[in-house]
């Protein structure tokens, strides 16, 4: 029962904005549940439904809540890590094609653990130094909300 995760989270991973922190975690686990799945040969009905529903949906949200923040934040490369974001899903909407065309869920797995890792080690560390210089500023009422 004890099963080794695919992704194990860590600290290096944390923005310290703790509703990120935690969808990030909730979306490693979604990861680590299609491991499971595909480990314990779960059929492809099943691993579709982790990825099209489970991940999707909740990327989807993730993603929302995410560009909430650094628009409020004004975060000046928001476009681009916006960008990022529709590029992760129309990849996962074509990688998922090819996964059930070719019975190869390894091949979505492995994207998926790339692309989170490098995203949320990366990519969403440019944003925290903004995001946590905005958030220090609401605190201390150097920023009014309008």
């Amino acid at each position: 029962m004890n099963r080794p995760l695919f992704i194990k989270w860590n600290e290096r991973s944390d923005t310290g904005v703790t509703l990120i922190d935690e969808q990030h975690k909730g979306i490693v686990s979604i990861i680590n549940t299609f491991y499971f799945l595909m480990i314990a040969g779960a059929d492809n009905k099943m691993l579709y439904s982790c990825i099209s529903d489970t991940m999707k949906n909740y990327s989807r949200i993730h993603f929302i809540t995410e560009e909430s923040f650094l628009k409020e934040a004004g975060y000046p490369d928001i476009e681009r890590h916006q960008s990022l974001h529709r590029k992760l899903a129309f990849q996962i909407e074509e990688i998922e094609l090819l996964t059930i065309v070719n019975n190869d869920a390894g091949r979505l797995l492995e994207f998926l653990k790339k692309w989170w890792i490098e995203h949320i080690n990366e990519e969403d560390q440019l944003y925290t130094r903004h995001l946590h210089d905005y958030i220090r500023a609401m605190n201390t009422g150097g920023i009014r909300e309008q």
